[in-house]
Formats: structure tokens, sequence, C-alpha cells
């Protein structure tokens, strides 16, 4: 993705960016019509880890709603997973209309979303970021800042790249 736009590989990809390229529109919660300030209020005050984005394919246009409440580095985590979802292809298992007309969207199979979460945690701090990182002695706040992810994004992917252990390892 990142050769693709001509970016290097070690450099910040941020989510926003890739849904522009994508073509994918995204919208706070303030954005969709009809919503009550009541509902914004329940949404982003009350109750704002209640969730955190979903998506909707219209034709081929998808469009993705993402929670105004929650900090940056998770509005971007969470933008490149749904962003995720559609580079995959991968489609909801289901959705349903309440009673009262509300529309709920499903989730999708748990192996999608491992995937989703793989691809997202690649695209956010490939593994040439992760070296970066440490060979430049960034701290972790510097790293975070730089990428736009939160603290439990970066411990992960150096977790599951294996970074760390191969550095401590190694004479670089």
């Amino acid at each position: 993705m990142r050769q693709d736009r001509g970016l290097p590989a070690d450099s910040p990809l941020l989510a926003e960016t890739l849904a522009n390229d994508l073509n994918v529109t995204v919208w706070s919660e303030r954005d969709v019509s009809g919503v009550s300030d009541a509902d914004i209020a329940q949404l982003t005050e009350r109750d704002p880890s209640s969730w955190s984005a979903f998506t909707i394919r219209v034709g081929q246009h998808h469009l993705v709603v993402v929670n105004s409440a929650q900090s940056s580095p998770r509005r971007n985590s969470i933008l490149m997973h749904e962003l995720s979802h559609i580079i995959l292809g991968h489609e909801l298992t289901s959705a349903a209309l309440t009673e009262d007309g509300h529309f709920i969207p499903a989730t999708y199979d748990q192996s999608q979303e491992a995937e989703a979460d793989w691809l997202a945690g690649a695209l956010l701090l490939p593994r040439p970021a992760l070296l970066r990182i440490r060979r430049t002695g960034l701290s972790d706040d510097q790293a975070m800042e730089n990428y736009l992810v939160s603290k439990q994004m970066l411990t992960w992917r150096f977790r599951m790249t294996g970074v760390d252990y191969q550095l401590s390892h190694s004479r670089w």
C-alpha cells in the first residue's frame, strides 16, 4: 500500500489518507442525518465506549462512521481496521432492522476480524517502521505520536513481529 502511494516502508500511513485514496467516505456520528442531539449525547458522552465504528456499503461505495469521542489514535486504528475489511473484500455476516425501524449492522465472522486486525496493524506499523523506531531511539510516546497509534497497538506490533527480541539478540 505504501509503495503504491510512493511512501517509504517505514513512514506513517494515516487511515484518513488511505480512506481518501480508496474513495471511502468517512463520517462521524454527527454527519449522519436524523440522529437527534439526545442520541449524539448517548453515543459520545454517556456511553462513548459502546461503539467505535461501522461500515456500510451502498453499491460499490463504502461509508465508515467513526466515533468522534474516542482518542485520535483509537479513531486512526479503528478506521484502519474498517478499511482492512474493505481491502480484504469482507462481507458482513448479517444485518437487521429493529422493531422500531433502526438498522443494526452485525459483525464480521471471527476469522475476518482477526484478518482485519492483522492487516490494520501491519498497515499502521509495518516491520520496517518498528525497526526504525527502535534503531533511531524514538521513545514509545514519540512513536505513538508519529504513527498515531495507541500504546496497546505499538506494544502488540512489537510483540507480534518479534522486533524487540530480534534486536536484543543481534548487533545492529
